[in-house]
């Protein structure tokens, strides 16, 4: 392509910064996207995957927050850890406090699994669901995530271990003595800001004592309380309308105009990858669908909303080196944000799109234009002259196996 392709895509990038308008008056509502483990690799991924499902190379592809007016990088680290995990990455970026690994929504004074210093009231930290709570502003949480999992956590929660998400974890502890603290899950519905949230959908049913037959995951409540209905319970006993929804088909059929208060659970545990997402009737919600649902309850405040989405999944492909699984999840956010900026107004909603930490996946070598990013590649130097790759993990659990031209054969 000529120099004057190059020199056209410059002034349109040039203009559209120059004519970008500056509103500088106070957002009414904000939207928090979270990509979790979406560092600058999987963006770029990403990106080129998103191309290449459109019949395109994809190089030249953009993800929805690449065209944002504003852009900028954030260093991640925990007090104690160079590399953070997600449970204190959400407690610094919800509260404005950086804290020590594997703690949620409490300062650096408590270390993982010092229950009695998590009950300090000074050690404990509020965040942005909280303060716009005190504004007067309604609020909800969307992840693909189990509710009392890391990130959503951290926005109503105080616990020294982010792993306490229900009371058998508590009564399974043996390393740390847990005397006086309370469940994740309990804190959601029992304790402010958590029971004051509009919107809940999410993933979590056993954490919630709500499991439904064939739900699988971790922690499975033993002290037979049902948060669920103890939820219901609470918030119609005040005069709060407040419905529960488990499935698509429940979903579709919630009346946003009379509802005080939704809550979804769509899983046991985690919800679905989306490729592996049954889409019928009793299936589950896409995240787009989901961020739908909570911008229409949430535009009925007269004050303005808080509400936070998670893309969690994103993380999880990764740890298990699944990459296309992966890139699907980014993806979708994508789908969310795109949906987000659809139904609201710039004027007086402020969009932000970030990531908690990134991961190992590389990208390697010098894969020609248009190169499938989940394919292999070669490169003229490469020692053994073997093809490899695009994408790399240097640990998890596919980084000991390498391709023999024929084959994964395992390192040993």
């Amino acid at each position: 392509t000529g120099k004057e392709h190059w020199y056209s895509l410059a002034k349109q990038d040039l203009n559209f910064a120059l004519n970008n308008k500056i509103v500088n008056s106070v957002a009414k509502n904000i939207i928090f996207f979270l990509g979790d483990g979406m560092g600058i690799t999987v963006n770029t991924a990403g990106r080129i995957f998103k191309g290449q499902k459109k019949g395109v190379s994809g190089e030249e592809e953009c993800l929805v927050w690449e065209n944002f007016p504003n852009s900028a990088f954030s260093k991640t680290y925990n007090v104690d850890k160079q590399v953070p995990d997600s449970a204190a990455t959400a407690t610094a970026y919800f509260s404005g406090v950086k804290a020590n690994y594997y703690t949620v929504g409490v300062t650096a004074a408590v270390k993982m699994g010092d229950c009695k210093a998590s009950l300090v009231k000074e050690n404990r930290v509020e965040t942005v669901l909280k303060w716009a709570q005190d504004a007067g502003k309604e609020t909800g949480i969307v992840t693909t995530t189990r509710i009392t999992h890391a990130t959503p956590a951290a926005l109503y929660a105080h616990s020294s271990q982010r792993e306490w998400e229900c009371n058998t974890d508590l009564v399974n502890e043996t390393k740390f003595n847990v005397t006086g603290c309370k469940d994740i899950a309990r804190q959601l519905v029992e304790d402010e800001p958590g029971k004051t949230v509009n919107v809940i959908l999410a993933g979590g049913r056993r954490q919630m004592g709500s499991s439904l037959p064939g739900d699988t995951g971790s922690c499975l409540r033993s002290d037979n309380l049902n948060l669920v209905e103890n939820w219901l319970a609470e918030k119609r006993n005040n005069g709060h309308s407040a419905v529960y929804v488990t499935n698509n088909k429940e979903m579709e059929e919630i009346n946003v105009d009379t509802s005080d208060y939704i809550m979804g659970l769509f899983a046991g545990s985690h919800l679905p990858y989306s490729y592996e997402r049954n889409k019928g009737p009793n299936g589950t919600p896409s995240l787009k669908d989901l961020t739908k649902l909570a911008i229409r309850r949430l535009q009925r405040s007269s004050k303005g909303y808080f509400l936070m989405v998670e893309g969690g999944r994103i993380d999880h492909g990764l740890h298990d080196t699944r990459t296309h699984t992966s890139l699907e999840e980014l993806l979708d956010l994508d789908e969310a944000v795109e949906e987000a900026i659809r139904t609201t107004n710039a004027e007086e909603t402020l969009i932000i799109v970030t990531a908690d930490h990134s991961h190992v996946m590389t990208m390697n070598g010098y894969p020609d234009r248009g190169n499938d990013i989940l394919g292999q590649t070669s490169y003229e130097f490469v020692t053994d002259g073997l093809p490899y790759t695009t994408l790399m993990f240097t640990n998890g659990i596919g980084a000991n196996y390498t391709w023999d031209g024929e084959k994964a054969r395992k390192l040993s």
